[in-house]
Order: structure tokens, then sequence, then C-alpha cells
């Protein structure tokens, strides 16, 4: 299956076409779409986009094979704010889909300009919560709140978009965790994992939330029994961030010497390199080097991987748990140098800058 962030923006990319009054290229990128949306994941969103974009291509192919060119000049002169929105909308996605989150975001504040031309509210909370994600994925914790707020004022008029609320007040939640408000984030947990129960896939993510709130704590015995709940609902141990869960739980295992640690550690690099997620890569480069093949250069060279990527609060998370790790060993010259580098990445996190 591709993914329908990246159909999405091959419409983007066609509308544009279709602006710069280039129909050769856009009945070519037609067709390219149209092959790609048999085996595209269910996005309603992107099926309805295309069919907007499919009804102004006919109607500009009307008027060309009629030999209208006042009309046909007329319709490419007048742009679609709507659809302008969706075109940055779309190509946002995209980006975010790529983990390029900073380039997600200034698409995001172009579309937002537009915003007014966005009638359904469902379409504006949705919107609200992609800007929200955005801004949380690079720590920029009031943004996101405030957007995740107007996200939940709209998503609580209706009950169909319960799940969508559940969603939102997961990244609130996620947000305490990262901001160490631990009781706040567990009383939110535990409130919308009982909302949660019949919807199996968003309560395999507030159970892992929690698991990740006692992570953040080092109670590794009860994130543990977290993460292995999480894994427990199918949907979860199948998704891809399953193998994150998988990962964690391996970490854990690793740090309590658990016999089978080893084996889930394995699965973990495979399915780290499978997905290329840098930031588990380098997490699993990381914990290999402390715990199984001690190498110091090693677990500089994971950290190093997250600072590249600008993934700076993972790097600060990976290094205070580096700087505990030696400590605990007695070697607090080491356990001083990562706890220095996690404070300079705690200040990087909250930069905002350039893809």
């Amino acid at each position: 299956m591709i993914s329908a962030a990246e159909v999405g923006a091959k419409c983007a990319e066609w509308y544009k076409l279709m602006i710069a009054r280039d129909i050769q290229k856009s009945i070519v990128i037609k067709e390219e779409i149209e092959s790609l949306l048999s085996i595209m994941e269910q996005s309603d969103k992107v099926l309805a986009y295309y069919s907007l974009l499919e009804f102004r291509h006919s109607m500009l192919l009307e008027e060309v094979q009629k030999g209208n060119k006042d009309a046909f000049m007329q319709l490419i002169n007048q742009p679609d704010p709507f659809l302008e929105f969706l075109c940055h909308f779309m190509n946002g996605q995209n980006e975010f889909y790529k983990n390029r989150f900073k380039a997600a975001i200034r698409l995001y504040v172009k579309a937002e300009s537009l915003l007014e031309y966005v009638t359904d509210d469902y379409e504006r909370a949705e919107f609200y919560q992609r800007i929200a994600e955005g801004y949380y994925h690079i720590n920029q914790y009031t943004f996101a709140v405030s957007y995740l707020e107007l996200a939940l004022e709209l998503f609580k008029k209706d009950e169909s978009y319960k799940e969508k609320e559940l969603y939102a007040e997961l990244v609130l939640a996620a947000i305490d965790t990262e901001m160490n408000r631990f009781a706040e984030a567990e009383v939110r947990y535990q409130r919308i994992s009982e909302k949660s129960k019949q919807i199996p896939f968003a309560h395999s993510l507030i159970i892992r939330g929690l698991g990740l709130n006692r992570l953040r704590q080092n109670k590794q015995v009860e994130a543990k029994q977290y993460m292995e709940q999480a894994l427990s609902i199918q949907s979860h141990a199948a998704s891809a961030v399953g193998m994150k869960t998988r990962a964690d739980l391996a970490f854990i295992k690793l740090r309590l010497e658990e016999p089978d640690g080893m084996t889930l550690f394995q699965e973990a690099e495979e399915q780290a390199t499978k997905f290329k997620n840098i930031e588990y890569q380098a997490r699993c480069l990381i914990n290999r080097h402390l715990y199984v093949n001690p190498n110091q250069d090693k677990v500089n060279e994971g950290v190093q991987m997250l600072q590249t990527h600008e993934l700076f609060f993972d790097a600060a998370e990976v290094c205070e748990e580096i700087s505990f790790f030696y400590e605990k060993g007695g070697n607090y010259k080491l356990a001083l140098n990562y706890m220095k580098i996690a404070r300079d990445m705690n200040v990087l996190q909250f930069t905002l800058g350039s893809d």
C-alpha cells in the first residue's frame, strides 16, 4: 500500500500544473494518480480532494476542446481558495509523513491563512489537530496545546468524532509526560483509557502512553507491564507504532537483565531498520553498546544520529538514560558529561529553525 500523504501530495502537484496552464502534464499526472488510488491506504479526504480536482480538470479540458480560450483563461485565473487550502494541507501531511516536521508546519501555516474558506467544523478540527501534532513533534508545546484545545472544542460537539477526540487528548497527555507532569498525565490517561475500551487501536495507544509515563519516572517493571498489555492488542502489535512499543519493551528487558531480552532486542533492531525509523535505529545502537557489547564510541554515534536529525527531545532523553547507567556503575565523570549533553539538547529542542 502507498501512503495517502504521498498521493495527496501528487494531487497538490496536479492542481499546481492546472494553475500553471500545463494541460498536457496535468493529463499525465492524472493518469498516474488514478493508478496510485487503487493501492493507496484508505483516506476519504484524499479521495474527496481527487474528485474536486477531477471536476476542475474536466471543465478545463472541455473548454480547451471547444477552443474557448477566454473561458479557459477565466477558469485558470480564478484559483479556488478551498483547493489552495487543500494543496498546502496535503503537502504538509506529506512532509509530516516523512518526519520533516518544520517543513510540514510551514505548509500548515500557509493552509491556515485560507482556513476561512473551510466551512465544515470537522475539516477545521482536523486541521487544528494536524498542525498541533506538527508543533508537538518539534517540542513547541505552547502552540501544540493551543491548537489541540481548538480541535477538542469542535470534536466534542459530535459523538461521531469520539475517536478523534481521544487522539487529541492522547497528545495532551504525552505533553504532560514530556514536561514531567506525571500526575497530570496519569489522570488524563486513565480518564481517556476508560472512554477508549470499545476502540482497540486508540486504547492500545493510551496503554502505551501509560507505559511511557512510567518509563520517564524510571519505573521499569510497571512500564514493562503496560508495554506488554499494549502489544497484546493485535492491531497495535501489527502497526508501525507497535514496532516502537516492541523496542521499548526490549530496552526495558535489557535493563532488567531478563533472559528473553536479547531475542526481543534483535527483533527490534530489524524492525527499526525495516521501517527506516532513525529515532529507534539510534536507540537500538545506544542500547546495544550500553548493555550488550559495551562501546562508548558507538553510544556517541547513536546520540549524534539523533542530533543530526534534530531529534533533540529524544537525544536529551537517551542522554539522561546513559547518564543514569554510568552513575549506577560508579563512573560519575561520564555520567556528568552525558547529563550536560542532555541539558544542551533540552535547550535546542525549543528552538525553531528550518529543516
